[in-house]
């Protein structure tokens, strides 16, 4: 059994259990983490997908330019309302990239020939500013009890450490040779380990926000 096969299994049984974990909790999500819950039934699927047209087809191009603008629309509405001043500019960076991915699909990196690497940094870059700025908002706000009990603060590092792996390794993708490409697999694996992970954590650490 390869990296690829185990990183796969790992990957696709860490969004049952925190499926199984959200659904078992959901009263006690807030909005927020109910949206993520909605991001896990998406990305179950489309997970599926990637391997099976990587083992089929030896091509898994087509889902990077279709999933990837998906998985960033649904990751950034999940975080809107806790935004503030922010929500408008996210709001309109979903549009910017989708409008992005339809063009680079189109002129630079066709889904039938080339990976989506210009929609995979743009993506992952506006991922890191907005987490920054939401941990930021939170720690202004909130003690440190309530931003790890109330909010999607794993949830967050989790996007963090995915995105900020998967911007430098796919931001050097071109530049590195067939043994270097090779070499990143691993981190890319761990990371998005760490990233479905962070989901259960979240889900299960999440209480009800006391109010009143």
């Amino acid at each position: 059994m390869n990296i690829y096969v185990i990183g796969t299994l790992v990957k696709l049984a860490l969004i049952v259990i925190a499926l199984i974990v959200g659904f078992i909790r959901e009263e006690k999500l807030s909005n927020a983490n109910r949206l993520f819950l909605f991001f896990l039934l998406v990305a179950l699927p489309g997970e599926i997908m990637d391997a099976l047209m990587a083992r089929i087809y030896e091509n898994n191009f087509l889902y990077y330019h279709t999933y990837r603008p998906i998985y960033y629309a649904l990751l950034t509405i999940a975080l809107l309302g806790e935004m503030g001043r922010l929500k408008n500019a996210l709001k309109l960076s979903i549009g910017f990239v989708y409008i992005a991915a339809i063009l680079n699909g189109y002129y630079l990196q066709p889904p039938t020939t080339s990976l989506n690497t210009i929609i995979i940094v743009l993506t992952c870059l506006l991922l890191i500013i907005q987490i920054l700025f939401y941990i930021a908002r939170l720690f202004d706000r909130n003690n440190w009890q309530e931003t790890i009990h109330q909010y999607s603060f794993w949830i967050a590092m989790g996007i963090l450490i995915n995105s900020i792996s998967s911007f430098l390794s796919m931001g050097i993708h071109n530049f590195l040779s067939r043994e270097g490409q090779v070499k990143v697999i691993p981190i890319l694996i761990v990371s998005e380990w760490l990233f479905y992970l962070s989901f259960i954590i979240n889900f299960t650490l999440q209480k009800k926000r006391v109010t009143g």
